[in-house]
């Protein structure tokens, strides 16, 4: 999945894995979740990773990046269930000046 963001852009982003976590069970939420990307360079930023709408839901604020280059932003799940389920998902980033 690409997403394309303006530099001076500040917005969030992130998954929904309701249908996910319901198929693990019908009490299953999100325990801890982690956000991490990759790229050329460091100029893209991460900011205020949240679990939201009850524990269904996962939010980041990302800022910056540079003109051109691509980010692969990753976030990583931990359930609450037993035993533990981790999993992850990512979205690619495009810096364009809208």
């Amino acid at each position: 999945m690409l997403k394309v963001k303006d530099p001076q852009a500040i917005i969030p982003e992130g998954f929904d894995w309701t249908a996910y976590l319901a198929a693990l069970g019908s009490a299953v939420t999100i325990n801890m979740s982690t956000w991490a990307y990759t790229g050329a360079d460091t100029a893209l930023t991460l900011a205020n990773g949240s679990i939201v709408t009850g524990g269904l839901k996962t939010q980041v604020i990302l800022s910056g990046g540079t003109v051109g280059l691509t980010y692969m932003v990753t976030n990583h799940i931990v359930t609450n269930s037993s035993p533990t389920v981790t999993d992850e998902r990512s979205f690619e980033v495009l810096i364009e000046q809208q």
